[in-house]
């Protein structure tokens, strides 16, 4: 549900879905109008927001205009926090992702040579990793371009930091978040029994490499069960991590509710990160490729449920994307609109004459409706070095 600050309501107004106090008081129905003692009322309680899917309809325009305005100004005060911690967390990151890099590599290698692994420090950094993505909603940001040098460390920590964030949007729990990481940590450690040449090959996999590749999750499950004594219900996101909702995958081609909430995440994080990083037979892939094969791809391979939460969390064009605006402008996705995937809010980086922006300027593209993304672009075809970008957002903060 979206969030409406009270303060901002005004008598009249009504939503095309119901609106509620909270997830079982309703307010109102669907298109029935809040009237002046409704939000007396509100006020009187000290209840500063409302909840509803639906949204706000306005007969008067200048409420409408006074509605949009305040909402924008939540919206871009909001994201300018949020840009604030992201350019104070970057060594943080850097920190974790190396760290963890180290430590699922001892993990990994102790599971294969059956050499005592220790799964304890795994599930730290599944604690860290929740504590970083939870206070930092932007962090999957900087995801984006670490996981472009993709290998199997890389890889499952860019699919941790999305699948806090999915987490988050499906309601799950901290403690299941946490168990939701560590799963994920650690369901790649079958490609240890894959080899390089099959790994790095550029040209297309025969049967027999192929068949080796599908053997990784039992694998990879063996080895959590067997070797590392983890519980099933975690090692299952090993094996069950390639399986497809309509029972098209493999290992073991199970469908719908058989996958276990984990491997539901997982395989959508598995995919979107497996697509944006670069590989021995192409170049990366933008993330706004990515969103738009798992929804191609999504009437068969995905949750419905999950897939949806995972688009509303991040928008067709993901958190983080460069894209091109109508107008000419070059900006960076930094905040999705729950039900409007084209309609993000979009930080300029650069404006229709190519020239940085003296102040920071946002684009709410929910409100702002005479512009709209014309494409999707890579950083450097834009002509953006993020590093310098960030360094600079900071002396504008």
């Amino acid at each position: 549900m979206t969030r409406y600050q009270v303060k901002l309501l005004r008598p009249g107004v009504s939503f095309t879905k119901p609106v509620f106090i909270d997830p079982t008081n309703m307010l109102a129905a669907a298109n029935v109008i809040v009237t002046q003692s409704d939000i007396d009322r509100l006020t009187k309680w000290k209840i500063e927001e409302v909840l509803s899917e639906g949204e706000p309809i306005y007969a008067n325009k200048g409420d409408e205009a006074a509605f949009i305005d305040g909402q924008q100004k939540i919206d871009i005060d909001l994201i300018k926090k949020e840009l604030k911690n992201l350019v104070r967390v970057k060594p943080p990151f850097t920190n974790l992702t190396m760290a963890t890099e180290a430590i699922l590599k001892d993990f990994y290698t102790r599971v294969n040579q059956n050499n005592n692994p220790n799964t304890n420090d795994v599930r730290a950094k599944a604690e860290e990793f929740t504590n970083l993505a939870t206070d930092n909603p932007l962090i999957v940001v900087y995801a984006l371009e670490y996981v472009i040098e993709g290998n199997v460390y890389k890889h499952v920590v860019a699919c941790a930091f999305y699948a806090v964030r999915l987490g988050i949007a499906l309601d799950f729990s901290r403690p299941k978040i946490v168990e939701l990481v560590f799963a994920i940590l650690m369901m790649d450690v079958g490609m240890l029994k894959v080899p390089s040449t099959i790994l790095e090959k550029v040209s297309k996999l025969n049967e027999t490499e192929m068949q080796i590749i599908h053997a990784h999750p039992v694998h990879g499950y063996q080895m959590l069960t067997q070797t590392a004594k983890i519980k099933n219900s975690l090692a299952s996101v090993a094996l069950q991590h390639h399986e497809h909702f309509d029972g098209s995958g493999y290992p073991r081609k199970i469908k719908g509710a058989e996958m276990t909430e984990y491997t539901r995440v997982a395989a959508i994080v598995d995919s979107f990160c497996a697509i944006i990083e670069r590989k021995p037979y192409r170049k990366n892939r933008l993330p706004y490729d990515a969103m738009k094969e798992l929804l191609t791809l999504g009437i068969y391979r995905y949750d419905p449920i999950y897939l949806k939460t995972f688009l509303d969390s991040q928008a067709i064009y993901p958190l983080g994307s460069i894209v091109e605006l109508s107008d000419g402008s070059t900006g960076m996705v930094v905040m999705a609109n729950k039900g409007k995937p084209m309609r993000p809010v979009v930080w300029i980086l650069r404006n229709a004459k190519n020239v940085r922006p003296k102040e920071l300027e946002f684009v709410h593209l929910l409100y702002v409706t005479d512009k709209f993304i014309s494409k999707a672009k890579y950083p450097e075809e834009a002509g953006i070095n993020l590093d310098i970008e960030f360094t600079d957002l900071s002396k504008l903060l």
